[in-house]
């Protein structure tokens, strides 16, 4: 937050929102108090989401979950130039189904697992930042030190077995960073380095479901793994002409992965150091066409992730690790048109990526005795992916707007010399929205969102339960909402999405989207 005064103001807001395709409650509450050189924000938020209705009126379970959050914030200014941030978040979903291994996919009569939760998911995440303009050589300086720990614990069972499986699975990330940057009369540029260390502990026992008896197990990631990175980076935009501008950028980065030995794997260690880079370009053909451009080359190193993975995964699939992986590499390219009239605007954009030595998940052609292929990741595909993207806003009259958004994108790869259609590519798909605003308290926001047809699938996406293999039927949802905003800080929206009760699914989701909905929720600000 933000305060003005030397006096110490208080501020703050309270909202409950209710929908009713997932029986959803959500509350939440935050304060905000200080003065001009200091201030404090805390907020807490809590949600309770039920079982999923779809389309048609069936309810999807077990899909319910509880999450809570809070966030504590401090910043301390003692001038103008300098500024001292702290930053605390915490969130938790206590147990949360893995839908699409408890519900039978396409192609199955009986689903993947009997149990499948993550027990719990939690982040913690604490932030401090100095900032200081005008400082030493007449620079502007931040300097950034993060560390945030996930819990990723999980319960499972295969569909009928006689043991379930526990887990704790635990990452420890710890990061600095240090920039200086300068605004010029013809642009700015900024310098950095950042280093960041992650640890990752993980233990696995088996349980048998009759006695309750606990025998250990080989954990998902090797215990005790750690992935180190460093980077020096340099970014620059420059103004070259009234109507030409250039940025760019440029990163060194290293990359440092050790894995320990496991009974399944063999100790490994991953070096790597690879730049990587961009060049954005823009003209301005009149004062309201502009005609932009950028190239981009990145990779990226393989992690804990990658490399030692052991266990179930989504898609009936069981992985097996591979220490002997190497870095991804892709080039992109993307140029378009902007234009601004006086009461419209549109964006169009072409966009190409060229990906080599893609790390993949390959079958090795055998099954668990629970049925699931085993899988493991390699290098193994190369993939091309190409696409466009429209957008426009069409200011009909003093209070009508008119939006629209349309993209499209075609994926092609290559896998161990195999050419097929890319990996979950969505199909084309859009939205159509129209805005009321009385110019008072009232809005109203009408919709239409659209996918076409998606029946182009690589031989993955045919064997994933979580996609029909003949293709992810398109669909059209209309939807509306009303929003009324009182200057006395009251709030009040009452929505309604997916009139027509539509079954559907986007593509790529282990579960169909929300069927008819009402959607309302209140608030106060003050």
């Amino acid at each position: 937050p933000v305060f003005e005064g030397d006096a110490t103001e208080f501020g703050g807001e309270v909202f409950a929102g209710w929908d009713s395709a997932e029986l959803g409650r959500k509350l939440r509450a935050s304060l905000d108090a200080g003065n001009r050189r200091l201030a404090t924000n805390v907020s807490l938020e809590y949600l309770d989401a039920g079982d999923r209705r779809i389309g048609g009126g069936e309810r999807i379970g077990p899909s319910a979950y509880e999450s809570v959050a809070g966030r504590a914030a401090l910043a301390w200014t003692p001038d103008t130039d300098t500024r001292w941030f702290l930053d605390l978040h915490f969130l938790e979903q206590e147990s949360t189904p893995r839908v699409d291994e408890l519900v039978p996919g396409f192609g199955q009569t009986e689903p993947s697992s009997s149990e499948f939760f993550f027990e719990p998911n939690r982040r913690l995440f604490a932030h401090a930042q100095y900032d200081r303009a005008n400082g030493p050589w007449d620079l502007d300086w931040r300097l950034s030190l993060a560390w945030q720990r996930i819990d990723d614990d999980r319960r499972t069972r295969d569909f009928g077995a006689d043991e379930r499986s526990l887990e704790r699975n635990r990452s420890d990330l710890a990061g600095a960073m240090l920039t200086a940057s300068k605004q010029t009369e013809r642009g700015s540029w900024l310098v950095g380095f950042e280093a960041y260390r992650d640890e990752v502990s993980s233990s696995r026992v088996q349980q048998d479901i009759q006695t309750g008896d606990l025998t250990a197990s080989t954990p998902r990631f090797p215990d005790g793994s750690t992935v180190d990175q460093a980077a020096l980076f340099v970014n620059v935009d420059a103004r070259l002409s009234d109507r030409h501008a250039l940025s760019g950028g440029l990163r060194l980065n290293a990359v440092e992965v050790d894995l320990p030995a496991t009974l399944v794997s063999n100790e490994a260690s991953v070096d790597v150091t690879d730049l990587s880079g961009d060049l954005g370009w823009r003209y301005d053909v009149t004062d309201t066409w502009q005609l932009v451009a950028n190239l981009g080359y990145g990779f990226r190193a393989p992690n804990v992730f990658d490399l030692g993975t052991l266990g179930n995964r989504p898609g009936n699939r069981f992985n097996v690790p591979n220490t002997g992986l190497d870095s991804e590499n892709v080039v992109q390219l993307d140029a378009g048109a902007r234009r601004r009239g006086d009461d419209w605007q549109f964006e169009i954009m072409f966009y190409a990526l060229d990906y080599d030595d893609r790390i993949t998940s390959v079958s090795t052609g055998a099954t668990t005795p629970a049925g699931r292929d085993v899988v493991q990741s390699v290098n193994a595909a190369e993939s091309r992916i190409q696409g466009v993207e429209f957008g426009a806003t069409l200011l009909l009259s003093e209070h009508f707007d008119l939006d629209a958004v349309v993209s499209y994108t075609r994926g092609e790869q290559t896998i161990e010399g195999s050419d097929e259609p890319a990996d979950r590519i969505p199909p084309l798909g859009g939205r159509l929205q129209l805005l009321y605003d009385s110019g008072g308290p009232l809005t109203v926001t009408s919709w239409l969102r659209f996918a076409d047809r998606q029946d182009r699938l690589s031989a993955r996406d045919i064997r994933d339960v979580r996609i029909d293999p003949n293709g992810t039927p398109g669909f059209a949802i209309v939807g509306t909402r009303a929003d009324w905003r009182l200057t006395s800080g009251w709030a009040f929206s009452l929505g309604v999405d997916n009139i027509l009760d539509k079954r559907y699914r986007n593509h790529g989701s282990g579960i169909d989207a929300p069927g008819f909905n009402i959607a309302a929720s209140v608030s106060r600000q003050w």
